[in-house]
């Protein structure tokens, strides 16, 4: 099986799948490892979720959404609160929108994004509160 990852290399899944034999100290914990097993193709999924993430571009389109006083903001205004282009700052917003990490609506002309949902805000909120603690 073949897939693809976010910068649209393949990525052969049937290869991934070599089985190690090993000598383990607990067999009952290499059990329980293999019960619940992470299945490679959604393992790919959230590979490919957290690494849209790894864009510090993106990572401040994010944030500046996630404290957006409306929740929303407009193309137009992203670009400029970050000292970016709107070419810029729509591309990104287009792999973020891909990825299902932020949404939008028109209103005539103009485009506004905003988070999709509120997993994505508690999952930056969480990931902020952790890179405080250490």
């Amino acid at each position: 099986m073949v897939s693809h990852n976010i910068e649209g290399k393949r990525t052969n899944i049937a290869a991934s799948k070599t089985t190690f034999h090993e000598h383990s100290i607990h067999p009952e914990q290499v059990e329980a490892v293999r019960h619940t097993l992470l299945p490679i193709e959604k393992a790919l999924v959230v590979g490919t979720f957290f690494a849209i993430l790894k864009d510090p571009t993106r990572l401040q389109v994010l944030y500046a959404l996630l404290h957006a006083p409306a929740k929303e903001l407009c193309v137009c205004d992203l670009a400029a609160g970050l000292g970016r282009d709107d070419t810029t700052i729509s591309h990104q917003l287009r792999l973020l929108r891909n990825q299902r990490v932020v949404t939008m609506r028109k209103e005539g002309r103009i485009v506004y994004y905003r988070l999709l949902d509120e997993h994505i805000r508690e999952l930056l909120e969480l990931v902020l509160s952790h890179i405080k603690e250490t």
